[in-house]
């Protein structure tokens, strides 16, 4: 495929690489372009490089303030995307591209390469397998440098995707921080309820980078595994038991991005290839809620709704129908209370309450008329 890159940052050299590394792959263009790539078609704005013959994929980078919008606008024109996570401080880009799709079957994959990494399927196995036992529960610990971002917004949601692919669906968030309220920024504790009150505990520290550790553990002893944020140093899992002494698997060197690139691949031969639009979008909602638990200091529970048009439309005919009896509720005591205080005219808004009335049961039935449209995730 030929690939434009869109943003001019690390993390987008990073991939302008990686693609040149692959055979089957070519950096067509990029914008605003690389120094080291002089030979790369370099457009003189985006709509000049949204519109470059020859581009059949795109990895859209970039800062968050333009990220969101080349993000949609990829989405509109349908191209394969793959997407740096987080797309922005929330989760609208991803609904932007969500309802998109359903126009353009755009194919978007975001950057959420850990839950792939050859150690994280070791640890998968062993809980399918029950191989640990009865399962107590999952811990990530991990580090985060100023630029990194914000914790939860940014940290947070790059690292919530591969706890999720291992506990489920999480139910429920409660986050805690240092200092406390909505945007710590020494360190950030969330605990994390899934499936069958499955339980896992985040844990985001702020200081120099340190190797991560992902630790699962059962009734019948624990697997860490103990890898480089960055995906592709050195990692290692460690097996422990209660009856021995630990054992320690040294895994082989792994290419996050081919792994990135491979899901594309299958996403768009048809097949339900993860991570996927959904899995980016569960992580930047989980992060959104977090930050509302910190802001709120309770638990917040999830409730899931599909992203589509339909859904869109009921609730905003349930939201306008809500406005609708609040205010009759105001205009029936204004209306009776007007003549005790001399004010005759108050009469004639009760008048308008019976209109009123029919137009949000009207409203409430088309919530109803609207069919729902059953839509492929990825």
């Amino acid at each position: 495929m030929n690939f434009l890159i869109l943003g001019d940052g690390a993390e987008e050299h990073a991939w302008a690489s990686a693609v040149e590394r692959h055979a089957e792959h070519q950096l067509w263009a990029a914008f605003p372009g690389f120094a080291d790539f002089a030979d790369v078609a370099r457009p003189r704005d985006f709509d000049d490089a949204l519109a470059l013959a020859g581009v059949e994929a795109v990895l859209v980078g970039g800062d968050f303030e333009v990220r969101v919008e080349w993000l949609r606008r990829v989405a509109a024109a349908g191209l394969p995307a793959i997407c740096l996570h987080p797309p922005g401080d929330d989760s609208e880009a991803y609904y932007q591209v969500a309802l998109s799709r359903a126009e353009t079957g755009a194919v978007l994959v975001p950057d959420l390469p850990a839950r792939l990494h050859p150690g994280v399927t070791l640890v998968r196995r062993a809980l399918e397998n029950s191989e640990l036992g009865l399962f107590r529960g999952i811990r990530h610990e991990s580090s985060a440098m100023p630029s990194d971002g914000d914790l939860t917004r940014h940290v947070f949601s790059r690292t919530v995707d591969l706890v999720r692919s291992l506990l489920g669906e999480v139910e429920a968030v409660t986050g805690t921080g240092d200092p406390p309220g909505q945007r710590p920024d020494q360190n950030l504790v969330v605990q994390l309820r899934g499936p069958e009150t499955r339980r896992a505990e985040v844990r985001i520290v702020a200081g120099p980078a340190e190797p991560a550790r992902l630790i699962v553990s059962g009734d019948q002893g624990s697997l860490t595994l103990e890898y480089d944020p960055a995906l592709t140093g050195q990692t290692r899992l460690v097996r422990r038991t209660p009856s021995g002494e630990p054992s320690v698997t040294e895994l082989e060197p792994w290419d996050p991005h081919a792994a990135i690139l491979g899901v594309l691949t299958r996403s768009l031969a048809g097949s339900d290839a993860r991570p996927n639009l959904l899995d980016g979008t569960r992580a930047m909602e989980l992060a959104e809620a977090t930050a509302r638990s910190l802001r709120r200091g309770r638990t917040v529970d999830l409730h899931y709704e599909e992203i589509s048009e339909a859904s869109n439309f009921k609730s905003v005919m349930t939201s306008t129908g809500c406005m609708l009896l609040l205010g009759i509720m105001v205009a029936l005591p204004a209306a009776l209370a007007g003549p005790a205080l001399g004010w005759n005219w108050t009469l004639y808004i009760a008048y308008a309450i019976p209109p009123l009335l029919v137009l949000f049961m009207l409203m409430q039935s088309l919530r109803f008329a609207v069919r729902e449209s059953k839509s492929k995730d990825g």
